[in-house]
């Protein structure tokens, strides 16, 4: 009996022990934790790179718009110079991909894919137009992911990437007279 009750004390002190039941929480609840945080941080990051590139868009676009830009010797290098002014601060602007057409009227408008599924210039062009038409300015940036596992979660390109838009419609400003 002697030897029952000390191996039913034995199991009662290692049932009421609980010095590793912080550290056994920790870690089936840190790696969960410590996703949801980068995945935070990754996607701000995402959110602050996409409103650089409408701000920029639209700063570029108002070259086209106003005419400035098709006085240009070259037009294609003056709109990336413009839009890498300050889009060069979040990201690589050797890696954007840029898209400028023109057309008669904003019904007439289409939006044919520039980009591939695998992330590459497809089909795109650059023409900022005349007086008086309807423009469209598009431009694409390929953002890897670092967070492990969120590439699955956004609509990915790749592995572990995902491609950012960015756009602006607009009608050119009557500026053949202006120059």
């Amino acid at each position: 009996m002697d030897r029952l009750a000390r191996m039913s004390s034995g199991l009662r002190r290692f049932r009421d022990h609980e010095s590793g039941a912080v550290a056994i929480e920790f870690v089936l609840v840190a790696p969960i934790f410590l996703f949801l945080v980068f995945a935070i941080f990754e996607t701000a990051i995402l959110y602050t790179i996409a409103t650089v590139m409408e701000g920029e868009v639209a700063l570029a676009s108002r070259s086209i718009r106003t005419g400035q830009l098709q006085q240009d010797a070259d037009p294609e290098s003056a709109f990336t110079e413009i839009l890498c002014s300050n889009l060069d601060n979040v990201l690589s602007c050797d890696d954007v991909i840029v898209d400028v057409r023109t057309f008669d009227s904003f019904g007439d408008m289409t939006f044919p894919d520039f980009v591939d599924e695998d992330g590459n210039a497809s089909g795109n062009a650059f023409l900022p137009g005349d007086a008086d038409e309807i423009v469209l300015v598009r431009i694409a940036y390929v953002y890897t992911i670092v967070t492990p596992y969120l590439a699955h979660i956004l609509p990915p390109v790749g592995e572990d990437a995902v491609i950012l838009y960015s756009g602006a419609a607009f009608k050119n400003e009557p500026f053949q007279n202006a120059f």
